[in-house]
Formats: C-alpha cells, sequence, structure tokens
C-alpha cells in the first residue's frame, strides 16, 4: 500500500513538471512571437522613414519652391522619429535662410513697396493676416510669404520676410528637447524682434532673460545641431547686455552715465534667476559701475572688454 502511495505521488509530481514545462514552451513561444511581431514592425517603421527621408532629400534637391518642401514636412513630420523630425526641420530651415535673399527681391519693387506703406502706415491692418489685405497684388505677395514659411516685417520704413519660427513651435512635441528649445528661442526672436533701427525695441530685463535663456541651450545642449546658431545668438545679447544698441545705449554719450532702468532691470532679473556665468558677469559689472558712480570710465570699459575676450564675442 505504502509503495502504491509512493509511486501514485511520483506520478503526480512528474504530470505536474510536464504541464509546467508546457506552459513554459507555450509562454515562450508567445514570446518569441511577440518580439517578431515588433521586430517586423520596427523594421517596416525605419523602412518607411528611410523612404520618407529619401524622398524629402531628393525634393530639396530639385525642386526650388519652399513652399512644396514644407508642405511635404508638413504632411510626414508627424509621421517620423523625434531625430528625423529633427534633421527634416534643420534642413527646411536652411533651405529658407539660402532662398531669403531672392525672395526678399519681391518687396523691393517701388510698387509694392508703397502698397506695403498704405496697408501698414494708412489702414493699420496686420500684413501678416492676408485675408485682411485688399489689394490682390499684395495679397499674393503675403500668400507666397506665408507659403514660404516666412512672414513679414518692418524697419526702417522697409518691408522684409523673416522665418517665421512661430509655427514652427506646432513641432515641439515631434523633435528632440534640443531642437524644441532651439524653436522656441527663435520663435521670440521671429515674434518680437530686439532691435530696429539700431535701437532695442524691447526692456532690458528682457535682454538680459533672453541672454540667460540662450545660455540655458548652450550649457544644456552641448552637442546640438543648432549650438552654433545658439552661441551667435548669445553673443549678440552679451553684447546688448554690455553695451546696449548705437540708438540705445547703456551708457548715454554725453554725461557717460548708466541707465538707471537698465540698473533696475538687471538687479531685477539677477534676484529671480539662478547663478550661472552670464549672472555673475552682470552682477560683476553692476558692482564695478557702482564704484564708479556709475558712469563709463577706463575701469568699467576694461572689464567689458575682458569679458567680451573670456567669452570670445567680437
Amino acid at each position: 500500500m505504502l509503495i502504491r502511495k509512493v509511486v501514485l505521488s511520483v506520478v503526480f509530481i512528474m504530470c505536474i513538471n510536464l504541464t509546467l514545462m508546457g506552459c513554459s514552451s507555450t509562454n515562450q513561444a508567445v514570446t518569441d512571437s511577440d518580439k517578431s511581431g515588433q521586430n517586423q514592425a520596427k523594421d517596416q517603421r525605419n523602412k518607411e522613414q528611410k523612404k520618407m527621408m529619401s524622398e524629402f532629400n531628393i525634393l530639396l534637391e530639385n525642386n526650388g519652391d519652399i513652399a512644396e518642401i514644407i508642405k511635404y514636412m508638413d504632411n510626414n513630420i508627424a509621421k517620423l522619429s523625434p531625430e528625423n523630425a529633427s534633421q527634416m526641420f534643420i534642413q527646411v530651415e536652411k533651405a529658407q535662410q539660402n532662398y531669403l535673399p531672392e525672395f526678399e527681391t519681391k518687396f523691393y519693387g517701388a510698387s509694392i513697396t508703397q502698397k506695403f506703406y498704405d496697408a501698414y502706415y494708412k489702414t493699420g491692418i496686420d500684413l501678416n493676416d492676408v485675408n485682411a489685405v485688399q489689394d490682390q497684388e499684395l495679397k499674393q505677395l503675403l500668400t507666397q510669404t506665408k507659403g514660404a514659411g516666412y512672414k513679414v516685417d518692418t524697419a526702417e520704413g522697409m518691408f522684409y520676410p523673416i522665418i517665421d519660427y512661430q509655427q514652427y513651435q506646432d513641432y515641439n512635441t515631434l523633435v528632440t528637447p534640443d531642437i524644441k528649445a532651439y524653436i522656441d528661442i527663435m520663435a521670440v526672436e521671429s515674434n518680437d524682434p530686439s532691435a530696429k533701427d539700431a535701437a532695442l525695441v524691447i526692456g532690458w530685463d528682457e535682454v538680459l532673460t533672453r541672454a540667460l535663456n540662450q545660455e540655458k541651450f548652450i550649457n544644456t545642449y552641448g552637442a546640438s545641431a543648432k549650438l552654433a546658431d545658439v552661441q551667435k545668438l548669445y553673443g549678440r545679447y552679451v553684447q546688448f547686455c554690455l553695451l546696449g544698441s548705437n540708438n540705445t545705449p547703456l551708457f548715454s554719450y554725453d554725461d557717460k552715465t548708466m541707465s538707471s532702468e537698465a540698473r533696475a532691470s538687471y538687479a531685477k532679473v539677477l534676484a529671480e534667476s539662478k547663478p550661472t556665468e552670464l549672472t555673475k558677469i552682470i552682477q560683476d559689472f553692476l558692482d564695478i559701475a557702482e564704484q564708479n558712480n556709475y558712469r563709463l570710465t577706463a575701469e568699467v570699459e576694461n572689464y567689458r572688454k575682458n569679458c567680451f575676450e573670456e567669452l570670445g564675442i567680437n
């Protein structure tokens, strides 16, 4: 009887083990099938993206129509990986930059200039609102401007196209973090340019805030394809911070006194900002200026010169 029980127990255990082995094999088969399906789907996505990027590059090489290039990007960028989407944006931006001088010539004729002048100064309409424009020639040009990814800006009585980075903020969830940050920085510039007619048209606090945002990009995305562009912009803003502009000097031309508005604005931004290389530069600059009664002395001038040299700003 005892032997029978032992035999039955052994048989029972063997059955359980066989069952578990069968389940394990089945589960492994399912897992392998899932992985195979995932790999196939991934390979298919890669093939589709490679095809789209190839078509896009051919379009760039053979088609000078910026509107068509932008349209292709709009229709396909959401299907791409963040890396490919970022590369596509960078290529489109480069194409726009290269085409801009040629496109600007459409704004130079006396007739079209007068129409811009009448629409902007006499009727006060938003030149980037195509539907608000009545003149057909002007409307056609503005439609082309928008289609090419540009917007109209004006300074010194002239009207000209600039890249409209605001539109690219629609891509912020599709591109890599550095390109998102770059688009945000450039959208600020295209929406609200810092200087016109050799004068600052934004406040001193905004000048420093933008410079700090650019510095943050440089420190965060040192390997970004857009690093050099932001570094160039940053250099310009550091010059604004320490020099002002020709028609908005930081120190007045007559008595060499520092702008009291700039002093107050800088102090406010510094108090609200985390310490960085630039905050230290500006704080030391304010301290030296204070020691010199906020006048442009040789000591203040030498400090500015040394800052530009250390930062590699010409």
